[in-house]
């Protein structure tokens, strides 16, 4: 009885084991279901969207363009979900489905997608080869998954990607990698990484940033943390009427001392002026008209309405978007403004020129001489208190071996002067005559009845006028 039981024991953990690995090789050659039956087909688009499917698998005629398979059950989606290339299917909806798993070679079938709507759905982690074979891939839809990590190279084979939503997710890392990577594409458009869990922006390196990409980088409903940074970069994209930041001002907000949605435009920052360029004589400025739209025709035009031409070789344009001016001169201060026009949009960039009235050379000579003269009074300062402040220094030489202090002040400011006077008229050495002699003993007679700080002092010994 004993042995009976433990043979069935372990034959259920068996069976337990492998049934696993069964269902998994049932799956993949499962028998691909009659789409004809399921679906509804219009030519070269099927939509079997919401007829109960849970794990797809499906013959597809190759070909098949539009492939909607949106609010069905379909948990996990592995290789097997068609057995054959459809090399001219473009767009695939998956939205509303409950994913939670996509396999590696999911795609390794559908290389030529432009567009793929995962919306909608449970998915955790992107990892680095989900979309490896969408090379082709333009527009991706994953936002209102519960998204929390990215692979930093989860996007990096997708060379034609030009619009990424991914709002509404567990993201706490701002994707920079994708900016990067398609800053130097002209066809990227959008990044949507709205309603997350991000703190921190790489501000520094998003405003050096063109102005098309910016456009389209929408980073709203975040509880960012607030600092002047980053009011400088929302305030200069709201100056630009950048659709990021201009279409959702209110919504851009941050957390400081515990309130977590301060709107940041009320942040007290110093104020931004961006289109403010300044410059000094002699020197060159260069003006970026960087448009919010790619491929525009611009024009430019200089202060009083005047356009560029050959005939003005101080104002020269370079490749239509740069205007170099210089040499510097006074009078090239004023409004300079560029024009930018295509078939349906347009901007217009006024750009502020102040020229100062001195070189840079100058201007630094001049800053070297201010801290000179101040340099200067600080030291006169200095001594002047010191004067009136410290005692002087007592001495045998000039006290005439007294001990009292005002002796010596006395001998040195009366006395003396007065004897030297004195020898001087003896000796015939005075071109004064008696009335100037007189006069001179007269104020020192006055000076030696006041003590050093002009009151009146009755001990104070008087200067005797007998010889």
């Amino acid at each position: 009885m004993m042995g009976t039981s433990r043979r069935c024991s372990i034959l259920f953990l068996t069976l337990a084991l492998l049934f696993p690995v069964v269902r998994v090789n049932r799956l993949l050659k499962r028998k691909p279901l009659d789409y004809q039956m399921l679906c509804v087909c219009a030519s070269d688009i099927i939509s079997c969207s919401k007829v109960g499917l849970t794990n797809v698998t499906l013959d597809l005629p190759q070909h098949t363009v539009v492939l909607d398979l949106s609010f069905n059950s379909i948990t996990e989606l592995y290789a097997a979900w068609t057995p054959k290339h459809l090399n001219r299917l473009q767009t695939m909806l998956l939205n509303n489905n409950g994913l939670t798993f996509l396999s590696s070679e999911a795609f390794v079938h559908v290389k030529k997608l432009r567009y793929l709507d995962l919306s909608y759905n449970g998915l955790i982690l992107l990892d680095e080869f989900i979309f490896e074979p969408l090379e082709h891939l333009e527009v991706l839809w994953l936002f209102k998954n519960r998204i929390s990590q990215i692979d930093r190279y989860a996007f990096s084979t997708m060379g034609a990607l030009q619009k990424l939503y991914m709002s509404h997710n567990q993201i706490s890392r701002f994707p920079l990698e994708v900016l990067k990577e398609r800053s130097k594409e002209d066809t990227f458009k959008l990044l949507d990484v709205s309603s997350n869990k991000i703190k921190v922006l790489p501000v520094q390196e998003l405003q050096t940033m063109r102005a098309w990409i910016k456009n389209g980088v929408y980073f709203h409903n975040n509880p960012l943390t607030c600092s002047c940074e980053l009011y400088n970069l929302v305030a200069s994209w709201h100056l630009r009427e950048l659709n990021s930041a201009f279409d959702f001002a209110g919504n851009h907000t941050c957390g400081v001392s515990g309130k977590q949605h301060e709107k940041i435009l009320n942040l007290n920052c110093s104020e931004v002026k961006i289109l403010i360029k300044k410059g000094y004589l002699e020197q060159t400025l260069v003006l970026d008209c960087d448009t919010k739209h790619k491929y525009m025709e611009k024009t430019w035009v200089l202060p009083g309405n005047i356009p560029v031409s050959s005939a003005n070789d101080s104002a020269i344009v370079d490749r239509g978007n740069y205007l170099h001016i210089g040499p510097l001169k006074v009078e090239n201060s004023g409004v300079y403004t560029c024009y930018a026009t295509n078939d349906s949009l347009s901007d217009t960039l006024h750009f502020t020129v102040v020229v100062h009235n001195s070189s840079m050379r100058g201007g630094l000579e001049d800053l070297k001489t201010a801290y000179t003269t101040l340099g200067a009074c600080v030291v006169s300062v200095v001594l002047i208190l010191a004067y009136l402040y410290i005692p002087p220094w007592c001495c045998a030489c000039c006290s005439g071996g007294k001990d009292d202090p005002r002796d010596s002040f006395h001998s040195s400011t009366a006395s003396l002067p007065l004897e030297h006077v004195e020898r001087g008229a003896e000796a015939g050495g005075f071109a004064f005559g008696d009335a100037a002699m007189q006069k001179i003993k007269d104020q020192l007679e006055q000076n030696g009845g006041l003590n050093p700080i002009g009151e009146k002092d009755e001990e104070w010994p008087r200067v005797s006028r007998k010889r």
